[in-house]
């Protein structure tokens, strides 16, 4: 990995460009429901499930849509759980090492767990492929085709399929560039975080704004003409300074999508984080500061706000589906391909099938003991109750379409809207006076303040959340 200095940091960073004036956020709404809360990849969130679903559980779900819905598409996911070195911010579930050749044994244990589960799966076509981590892009390329491999022997890829994985540009080279091109992989998302090199320092992650511009370049030379960058803010010695250099150079990158994190401070779930002095991290104030001015500055360079923290090309297919209503939210963020079961392989994957979260072992060790016995990894997930299905439809709404209509829902599900969520929409008032959403007879409608708190709005339907308020201290903070 190259060494950052201050000299590099000045050399590849351009002077601040002008802005457009965007009307004030305002700082007092913003810090009031800026608490934490899930970010809804799911509901109910995964802190609610239990070990009520396991193997067995699992199985009979992927086999009822086997059966049932046969032409319903699939989408697969393979957890990679492997990283050369430690990013101490990171919150992932991961494995640090440099050792290329431990992930033969890993993928041997993949193949194991997908051949117990290939008897139960479905022959509909998969319309999204995704390898998440750890980073996936620390397999080498024999090794990636090998895998790719393997699920084409039990998954059949539509023609159309987006297939993406995530690429950490420090170790991913030439031949893995190739090699990715090769397999039809056509959609690659590569962390930044920050480039102002104090900032790498203190959480570990060294990689230059120089190094990633030629990554992006090479990318662009294979052919890949889909990239994200995921930047983080709240992180520790960011300033505005330094984050808007940071905001600059990506700009100039011109990905298609972009994404802008808030950093959540856990370190008692992540001992990791115990590595990153408290005192360095930015204030509420400084830390909505950097989250407007990427606003801002996204905004300024044309992109559009897809939802959250994600932004995109207006003409990049997220920007579209967000504009024509046919966003959706799953495990892999924000997504076009929407109604697919979500069949995940790996240690910590979760899968989504027929109305059943299934998640396996979170630990290598336990994960390789179940697969070599013949049972599927399966530890705990949450199969939905029609309460559950009414919810998750209304908050998948909220999510990605800004708004809910009540006729839609109550058609849909054979309810009468106010009776049913008069909680909700008791909880909802002081937002609305807020101004976080518009509420009438007809339609609950985020403003845009209420996008970006979007979260707070989802967590009044929520009816699994903690009462307690240290019941949310494993979320991250909503802005």
């Amino acid at each position: 990995m190259s060494k950052v200095t201050d000299k590099d940091a000045t050399l590849e960073m351009d002077p601040v460009k002008p802005r457009f004036e965007m009307p004030d956020l305002p700082v007092d709404v913003l810090k009031r429901y800026a608490g934490r809360g899930p970010r809804y990849t799911s509901y109910p969130p995964a802190t609610a499930w239990s070990t009520a679903v396991g193997p067995d559980e699992y199985r009979a779900a992927l086999e009822h849509a086997r059966d049932f819905a046969p032409n319903r598409p699939q989408s697969v996911y393979v957890h990679i759980p492997f990283c050369p070195s430690h990013c101490w911010f990171c919150a992932c579930n991961v494995l640090i090492t440099d050792r290329t050749d431990l992930a033969d044994v890993y993928l041997d244990h993949v193949e194991m767990e997908l051949n117990l589960l290939r008897p139960s799966l479905s022959k509909a076509p998969v319309a999204q492929l995704h390898w998440g981590g750890g980073s996936p892009s620390y397999l080498t390329p024999a090794q990636m085709k090998r895998l790719h491999d393997l699920l084409k022997t039990a998954f059949t890829f539509a023609p159309d399929a987006e297939q993406s994985i995530e690429v950490d540009p420090r170790i991913t080279t030439e031949d893995h560039l190739a090699m990715l091109a090769e397999l039809g992989f056509n959609r690659l998302s590569m962390g930044v975080q920050d480039f102002d090199p104090h900032v790498q320092l203190a959480i570990h992650r060294l990689q230059t704004a120089t190094q990633t511009a030629a990554f992006v370049k090479r990318c662009r030379a294979h052919g890949f003409q889909s990239l994200n960058v995921d930047l983080v803010y709240g992180l520790p010695k960011q300033d505005r300074e330094n984050f808007a250099r940071t905001l600059n150079s990506v700009c100039e990158m011109s990905p298609e999508r972009l994404a802008v994190y808030g950093y959540a401070h856990v370190p008692w779930v992540k001992p990791s984080q115990k590595k990153i002095d408290e005192a360095t991290l930015p204030g509420p104030d400084l830390r909505f500061d950097l989250f407007r001015d990427a606003l801002e500055v996204f905004l300024s360079e044309g992109y559009s706000y897809v939802g959250m923290d994600h932004f995109a090309k207006p003409d990049d297919e997220l920007a579209i589906a967000a504009g024509n209503g046919t966003l959706h939210r799953n495990f892999m963020g924000y997504t076009t391909r929407a109604g697919t079961d979500l069949v995940a392989l790996g240690m910590t994957a979760i899968s989504y099938v027929d109305g059943t979260f299934a998640q396996n072992q979170h630990k290598l060790n336990p994960y390789y003991r179940e697969v070599q016995s013949g049972k599927l990894p399966v530890t705990r997930g949450w199969r939905l109750t029609r309460d559950d299905e009414i919810r998750s439809s209304l908050i998948q709404d909220l999510m990605c379409r800004g708004g809910v209509t009540k006729r839609d829902l109550e058609k849909k599900f054979g309810i009468d809207f106010d009776t049913y969520f008069a909680d909700a929409l008791v909880s909802l008032q002081p937002l609305a006076k807020d101004e976080l959403c518009t509420l009438t007879a007809e339609r609950i409608e985020a403003t845009f303040v209420g996008r970006i708190l979007i979260r707070t709005l989802a967590m009044a339907f929520d009816a699994h959340l903690p009462k307690a308020n240290d019941g949310l201290a494993r979320f991250s903070a909503t802005v």
